[in-house]
């Protein structure tokens, strides 16, 4: 089987991508996979890292609602799509995958153009701008929970879960703790803010550190994301503060290694994140960032803290002193940590990229006539 996977510009549609490639090759391992992105995007070197082949486009994301980028993005994408009908006809890909984001659509019109099946996949409780344009091209779209498909054509949205790769929830905890020189007498915080960090939550993370200097039964791993240089003087430094162990680093390489060693979860509310939250079964507070497109993120927290597996803290409302407080109460309360634990681990869906695939082999296997309806 030919699969083309589309889509890039944030690690939110790049790895659900990945996760794919990845069951794709333990279903058949014969299979083959082309990724298609744009040059410019994150994908043009974490994709070919992961040892999945990569063709990148001309296409380019806005950036901004500014008309001028808007304008410049949307050219790009017309200017990409002799290419994408190119790569999508030397390939011949039995189903094309999308998995959002504007660097997608090239491969997506050139493949509908062909008769190629598409599906899309949508990991949050609101589908993105680009995915409810990808999905009037689709056959099929994989969603994480009936409340997207609310959004998205009538009768073509399945139930899958958002696809995570299997190192997120296989990583064991002693693992976990060589890979950070952590205590093992310790319970540990992961604090994760996207790849990209995020400044409120960074700043309430260092001083929430502080405020808990005095903890000895505590030690936190805190992902500040690429540029992040701390709040000034008062920034705590990384490893002992007092009686709390601090371990600081800029990004997790090893994403999973830092699941399996938390007890608790501190994040923003990307579908990814929260997918690979509940599917390592991890109790969480969550603190949704208030200018996501639709405030999707909120949306995406709603159904999590709804059934008992996280804590919400709204972005305003975030301070040192209420994160701090939050940690404790997770950690003094007995049962509590158990309870949301357990309630998390029944919202997750770690065999999502599998029913992906069995989703898109039996689209691939059907005959052109059904494919089409």
């Amino acid at each position: 089987m030919n699969v083309l996977l589309a889509g890039g510009g944030t690690g939110g549609h790049v790895y659900p991508a990945l996760a794919v490639a990845e069951a794709l090759h333990r279903r058949d391992p014969a299979a083959r996979v082309l990724f298609v992105g744009s040059r410019g995007g994150m994908e043009a070197s974490l994709v070919p890292a992961a040892g999945v082949p990569f063709v990148g486009l001309a296409v380019r994301a806005p950036r901004s609602r500014a008309p001028v980028r808007l304008a410049v993005s949307a050219a790009s994408v017309v200017a990409s799509l002799a290419q994408a009908v190119a790569v999508v006809a030397r390939f011949a890909p039995d189903a094309i995958i999308a998995t959002g984001g504007i660097a997608a659509l090239p491969a997506v019109i050139a493949g509908a153009l062909q008769g190629t099946p598409v599906v899309v996949i949508e990991g949050n409780a609101v589908p993105g701008r680009t995915n409810r344009i990808l999905a009037r091209f689709s056959r099929v779209v994989a969603v994480s929970s009936d409340e997207a498909a609310q959004g998205l054509p009538a009768g073509r949205t399945v139930v899958t879960g958002l696809p995570i790769r299997r190192e997120i929830y296989t990583a064991s905890r002693e693992e976990g703790r060589k890979a950070f020189g952590l205590d093992p007498g310790r319970r540990t915080v992961l604090i994760i803010g996207g790849s990209q960090g995020a400044v409120r939550l960074n700043r309430a993370a260092e001083e929430a550190v502080a405020r808990l200097a005095s903890r000895g039964d505590l030690q936190v791993i805190h992902q500040v994301g690429g540029g992040w240089d701390g709040a000034g003087p008062a920034r705590p430094p990384a490893g002992a503060i007092a009686g709390i162990r601090y371990v600081r680093v800029p990004y997790l390489e090893r994403i999973g290694a830092a699941y399996a060693c938390a007890d608790a979860v501190v994040s923003r509310c990307g579908a990814n994140a929260l997918a690979e939250i509940t599917a390592c079964g991890l109790p969480a507070i969550l603190v949704p960032y208030p200018y996501a497109a639709d405030d999707h993120q909120a949306r995406n927290a709603r159904r999590l803290v709804g059934a008992g597996g996280a804590v919400l803290v709204p972005d305003a409302q975030l301070t040192g002193e209420v994160l701090a407080g939050e940690i404790a109460a997770l950690f003094d309360r007995p049962g509590r940590l158990e309870t949301l634990g357990a309630a998390a681990r029944g919202q997750g869906c770690p065999d999502a990229a599998d029913r992906v695939v069995a989703l898109v082999a039996g689209l691939a296997q059907a005959s052109p006539q059904e494919v089409r309806g």
